[in-house]
């Protein structure tokens, strides 16, 4: 039974998940970290299988779901704060780790500087920006500004479903991950309608925080074994340079999913728990 519970880290309050185990007792620590504009519950259709091997944990990341969301810029450096905070503050070490995009990046935040808290790591289409050959890679500025004119307010999350469903990137999404992210991205005004948890203008400010976070340069200070796992179709970590990124890392591995884009978790369940079990296991 999953218990919900706070943990509260720079002053921030975070909603975290312990969705437990299926097999009780002493059992590894296994913590999903989840994208920009997301919340923990994009993850629940994994949840299931992964309980029976490991302690399964999410979060709402500040700005996201339930979790408190802070007035000014949002630096990436503090998802990874945050992050080493939860595992701290639910008294676990040597946990294993899994995030996507933004969420691979507060991961590799976490194993590269925090000794100690992740024993293996799972990088799921990371955002890394920096220079690895060709320059440093531009301010998601396009980004943020599609974030601030997001449609917030819906007549219904059926609506809302039917709407995405029918476009990108959602069309490509497994349903049961976009049933997931609606129910759990948004909560019930008291008109009836339903409105994104996560507001438009603190996506933005995360996007803008983007380019200011040389995320890349935490690969070679990682020394725990870490799997990359990139989108054969990504544009944001395309193949070539996930076989940099990879490279970068002292105990790295790769795989490349084709015909994926960078929504990895949710257009690859299959293929992605497979290899979160060979991994980690």
């Amino acid at each position: 039974m999953a218990s919900v519970t706070r943990i509260t880290v720079n002053g921030v309050s975070l909603a975290v998940t312990d969705h437990g185990s299926a097999r009780g007792g002493d059992v590894r620590g296994l913590l999903l970290a989840h994208a920009t504009g997301f919340c923990g519950a994009v993850w629940r259709p994994l949840v299931p299988g992964l309980r029976e091997r490991f302690r399964v944990i999410t979060l709402d990341q500040r700005g996201h779901g339930d979790s408190d969301k802070p007035d000014g810029r949002y630096a990436w450096a503090d998802f990874s704060t945050d992050l080493a905070g939860v595992i701290d503050g639910l008294g676990l070490r040597d946990v294993y780790a899994v995030g996507h995009s933004k969420g691979g990046a507060a991961v590799a935040g976490v194993a590269a500087d925090r000794p100690g808290r992740i024993a293996r790591a799972v990088l799921l289409d990371p955002v890394l920006i920096g220079s690895l050959q060709d320059g440093a890679v531009p301010p998601n500025n396009i980004l943020a500004e599609g974030a601030r004119r997001r449609r917030a307010v819906w007549d219904s999350r059926q609506q809302m479903l039917d709407s995405f469903a029918a476009r990108a990137p959602f069309d490509v999404w497994r349903r049961d991950f976009l049933e997931a992210y609606v129910d759990g991205g948004t909560f019930e005004r008291g008109d009836g309608r339903v409105e994104l948890k996560c507001p438009g203008e603190i996506e933005a400010r995360v996007y803008e925080g983007a380019a200011l976070s040389s995320s890349i340069a935490y690969l070679p200070r990682i020394a725990i074994p870490t799997l990359i796992v990139s989108g054969g179709r990504s544009l944001t970590l395309p193949p070539a340079r996930a076989r940099e990124a990879a490279a970068m890392l002292r105990d790295g591995r790769l795989e490349i999913l084709p015909e994926v884009g960078h929504f990895v978790p949710m257009e690859a369940p299959e293929p992605v728990e497979r290899l979160l079990s060979a991994f980690l296991e």
